[in-house]
């Protein structure tokens, strides 16, 4: 407890500006330790991503390699199971003309047919011992020039069939300079019978194909063909076409780290077969692009950061500011009320703990200053007054119930029951005392549609009666609505003043249609008559009015219907009124359904 008091005291001792700068420390902090382990990390990611990219890449350019390679590996195995050609080959021809019918007949488009087929093979050929055979297109007599070569050697000295093999041989473009070979020499051996000469198939790949091969992943690293010895056969950054011993330099490759030690060249062997066993393909990372994605991440990272730190910091100086300001404000009319001077703080309070403490600094001087006042009891009378306004408002618009068509109605009866003999009025008195009994007996001010309706057509029973054939009535009611509530008399202040302003001026057939639906989500009420109508003028004014909170004194019915529904469903009903004079006049109620259903408690489901 002791411990904790002295915790308190101390920070109770520090001033509020440097609570708050402690305060900013424990915010830009974390926020600078996490913006430097997310760089981290997230260059870390960056570079395992680049790696998993890159090993992807040389993958892919290995697998299409081995694709060709196979494919003239297949091709050279299909040549020498060929029995015709080895016979062919392994023959002794008499002279010229034997072998030049023979190889017309058989020879001259043996292998031209595989060299059409795939565009990667640059030539096809066999070299052979056999004497007799004229070297040219794609036979050639093994000359002393072709067994010192490198490609001879190797394959004569190997125990394997099949040798995948990388060499400099004459350019027959250039006679005089020397070109890289990548070739597929395959012995043709397959038929014991047929060795009295030997014979070699090689198949030279175009270096055209495999550039563009590489060229493909020159976007995300530069690639490096590396022979069994250890050499660069060919690089996607370097042309194959200069002459030279350079082309094939020796590469002393190494699986590690690259010259900032980020990402590592990757090495991928071109497969387990004995043909390619010692050759690899070597992916060299494009270092700009690996540094300039860092670069961008971290420039990033520190916008990120500055706009982490910036925020808080500006923050805290606007916080300070407003409590530092108001505090002071505070402190120094507090000083003042000891001299018996009870000022007012005239500035922005604001809504927070201070401002609170203003505004009952500002209260309490105020009391002091003037105790007749009492501000509390003030405000709730001046609630209990507008309380009683809106109860005294309600009353009285509900009390706006206009009684002409009663005396109207009496009137008629009177002058009826004199012409007639009181013979036809039965019918007319008992609508009428219906009508009367139904306005002492309705208590509450909502009733439902289907009350509303059954008072609505005794009243045009009445005007009808009033009228005689020149009057007639058309209701339109949806069933699923009549259990709805509304007020009461709210389409029969509507209907009466069809008749009393509508229909009373017009000469011939009168005619109101009642129309009760549903339109969406609303409740669409609408009264419609064939009276006179009137103008846009007219009908302006009226508008005007029905929304005006000033009483002149007219249109009571529809001020008293349109207030009622504003009441009772929170503003959300609309009152519209539409005229065509001498052919028709609308009035449109328009209620959202959820508003009927809440003042029916709920109870309804339609």
């Amino acid at each position: 407890m002791n411990v904790k008091w002295k915790t308190s005291a101390l920070m109770d001792d520090i001033p509020l500006r440097y609570k708050f700068l402690i305060i900013l420390l424990g915010v830009l902090i974390p926020i600078i330790s996490i913006n430097t382990l997310f760089y981290l990390q997230t260059s870390k990611n960056a570079e395992t991503r680049e790696q998993e990219n890159l090993q992807i890449s040389v993958e892919r350019a290995g697998y299409d390699f081995m694709q060709m390679v196979n494919e003239c590996v297949a091709i050279g195995n299909t040549v020498a199971a060929d029995r015709t050609l080895n016979e062919m080959l392994d023959y002794n021809y008499a002279d010229y003309d034997e072998y030049y019918e023979n190889y017309d007949n058989v020879l001259r488009d043996r292998l031209r047919q595989y060299s059409n087929l795939h565009s990667y093979i640059l030539w096809l050929g066999v070299y052979t011992t056999n004497p007799t055979i004229q070297s040219g297109n794609s036979y050639f007599v093994l000359q002393d020039s072709d067994k010192n070569s490198e490609w001879y050697q190797k394959i004569a000295g190997s125990k394997e069939k099949v040798l995948l093999t990388s060499y400099l041989d004459t350019n027959p473009m250039y006679p005089n300079q020397k070109k890289v070979y990548i070739s597929i020499i395959r012995k043709m051996d397959n038929y014991p019978g047929l060795l009295k000469h030997t014979k070699y198939l090689r198949i030279d790949l175009r270096l055209d194909s495999l550039k563009e091969l590489f060229a493909k992943e020159r976007d995300y690293m530069t690639l490096k063909l590396i022979d069994d010895k250890n050499r660069i056969v060919l690089a996607s950054d370097q042309s194959h076409d200069d002459a030279g011993d350079s082309q094939l330099l020796s590469l002393p490759v190494e699986s590690g780290a690259s010259g900032d030690g980020a990402i590592k060249d990757i090495i991928r062997p071109l497969g387990p077969a004995n043909y390619t066993q010692g050759w690899n393909l070597v992916g060299t990372p494009e270092r700009k692009d690996i540094s300039g994605e860092l670069r961008h991440i971290l420039r990033f990272i520190l916008i990120l950061a500055l706009i982490t730190t910036l925020i808080p910091a500006i923050l805290f100086v606007v916080i300070l500011r407003s409590y530092n300001l108001r505090v002071k404000q505070l402190y120094k009319h507090m000083k003042l009320v000891n001299y018996e001077r009870f000022e007012t703080i005239h500035m922005y309070e604001g809504k927070d703990e201070i401002g609170g403490l203003l505004r009952s600094f500002n209260m309490m001087t105020e009391k002091i200053r003037n105790l007749i006042n009492d501000v509390y009891k003030l405000e709730i009378q001046k609630k209990d007054l507008e309380l009683e306004r809106v109860r005294a408002e309600l009353n009285y618009l509900q009390s706006q119930v206009d009684p002409h068509f009663l005396f109207n109605t009496l009137n008629a009866v009177l002058v009826i029951c004199k012409k007639y003999k009181y013979e036809q009025v039965t019918d007319i008195i008992r609508n009428l005392a219906q009508i009367l009994r139904r306005l002492l007996s309705w208590k509450d001010d909502l009733v439902t549609i289907e009350e509303e309706v059954m008072f609505i057509e005794m009243y045009l029973q009445i005007e009808k009666f009033r009228f005689q054939d020149r009057f007639s009535y058309e209701l339109d009611v949806d069933p699923g609505l009549m259990k709805y509530r509304i007020p009461k008399m709210s389409i029969q202040a509507l209907v009466e003043n069809s008749c009393k302003h509508g229909l009373q001026s017009v000469k011939g057939a009168r005619l109101i249609r009642i129309g009760i639906h549903r339109s969406y989500e609303d409740l669409i009420i609408t009264v419609e008559d064939n009276g006179i109508g009137m103008n846009k003028d007219k009908l302006d004014w009226i508008n005007r009015n029905l929304h005006s909170d000033d009483d002149t004194g007219k249109n009571i019915g529809l001020r008293n219907v349109y207030k009622r529904l504003k009441v009772y469903y929170d503003g959300q009903a609309k009152l519209v009124i539409e005229s065509d004079p001498y052919v028709r006049t609308a009035i449109v109620i328009q209620i959202p359904l959820n508003q009927v259903q809440a003042q029916a408690g709920g109870e309804i489901h339609v």
